[in-house]
C-alpha cells in the first residue's frame, strides 16, 4: 500500500514523537531508581526490583507551597522528589529540608496509618509517585521483591531499637 507523502511524513514524526518520549521516559525511571536505592525501605532490592517500582511512578509537577503530606492525615502515596525543594515539619518544627533524589512517605506505601509530618514544597517542585495499589501488586507478582522489602523492615527496626538503647 502506498501513502501520500505527507502521511508517511507524520506517521515517521509519530515514530519519532514515541522514541523520544520513550528515552524521556527511561531517564526519568532511571533518577527514580537511583533515589530509591538510598531510601532503606528499598535498600536490598536489585538494580532490576528499583526499575520495577520506578516503572510504576507517575511524574507530575507539583507549585510552590503545596503540601505533600499532611501530618495526621492518611496517606497512601510516597513522593520521590526529581527536582525542586520542600521541607519537613513535625508539631510546628522544621525537621528537614529536602531536595531532588530526597523520599517521603514511603510507610505509607506498605501500611494505613497517620502521616508522620507535613511535607510542604518550597518552589516549583517535579515529584514522582507511587501508590500502595502499586506496590501491592507488584509484591504480589514478585515474592523475591517482598523478601526483600521484609529484611529492609527488619533492618529498619534493628536501628531504631538500638537508637532506643542508646
Amino acid at each position: 500500500m502506498v501513502f501520500p507523502s505527507n502521511v508517511t511524513g507524520e506517521l515517521a514524526q509519530g515514530r519519532v514523537r514515541d522514541r523520544l518520549r520513550t528515552a524521556q521516559e527511561e531517564h526519568a525511571e532511571r533518577g527514580i531508581a537511583r533515589a530509591l536505592a538510598n531510601v532503606t525501605l528499598f535498600s536490598q532490592c536489585s538494580k532490576r526490583e528499583l526499575r520495577l517500582v520506578a516503572k510504576l511512578a507517575k511524574s507530575k509537577k507539583v507549585r510552590e507551597s503545596t503540601s505533600l503530606t499532611l501530618e495526621g492525615e492518611d496517606g497512601d502515596t510516597m513522593f520521590v522528589i526529581l527536582s525542586g525543594h520542600a521541607t519537613v515539619h513535625k508539631g510546628g518544627r522544621k525537621l528537614a529540608e529536602l531536595g531532588p533524589g530526597d523520599v517521603v512517605g514511603e510507610l505509607a506505601i506498605l501500611s494505613k496509618a497517620p502521616r508522620n509530618a507535613t511535607v510542604t514544597t518550597t518552589e516549583e517542585t517535579e515529584v514522582a509517585t507511587i501508590s500502595r495499589r502499586d506496590v501491592h501488586r507488584l509484591i504480589a507478582d514478585a515474592p523475591g521483591f517482598s523478601r526483600k522489602l521484609l529484611e529492609s523492615l527488619a533492618l529498619r527496626v534493628r536501628d531504631l531499637d538500638r537508637k532506643i538503647v542508646c
